[in-house]
């Protein structure tokens, strides 16, 4: 597995009554595809040899405040290259509140090598700034 990460963390957003921020960036060519909290769901998204895309996986940190309605619908996060493009991830919100804190690392398949400039759900942009090289 290659994977090429960064350290440093981005600002916090609120969204829904959740603080996100992002943790981390790392491209890869074997992910995880498990649904945000991680559950039961233990898929895998592979990329194949000579293939021109790879994975950036984007690990986010979330705090659930006292805002936080159970059962608020949550949309799928994007991510958006330096040219405007944006990118899907097949991962999902599952069951939030249970826990107070928890991480997800949301997959996206891209060319190898974009550069990518942000993170966001819904009204929640985070800037990848550095993290998105």
């Amino acid at each position: 597995m290659f994977a090429a990460g960064a350290v440093a963390q981005s600002k916090t957003q609120s969204y829904k009554g959740l603080e996100l921020t992002v943790s981390s960036l790392e491209r890869a060519t074997n992910v995880s595809l498990t649904d945000c909290p991680p559950g039961a769901n233990i898929v895998r998204g592979v990329i194949r040899p000579g293939d021109t895309n790879e994975f950036a996986s984007v690990k986010v940190d979330f705090k659930v405040t006292s805002e936080f309605k159970p059962g608020t619908a949550l949309a799928k996060p994007v991510l958006t290259d330096d040219a405007g493009k944006t990118y899907n991830t097949a991962q999902s919100f599952a069951d939030i509140g249970s826990a107070q804190t928890f991480s997800c690392t949301f997959a996206f398949r891209i060319p190898k090598g974009a550069k990518l400039k942000r993170f966001s759900i819904e009204t929640a942009t985070i800037d990848l700034g550095d993290m998105g090289h």
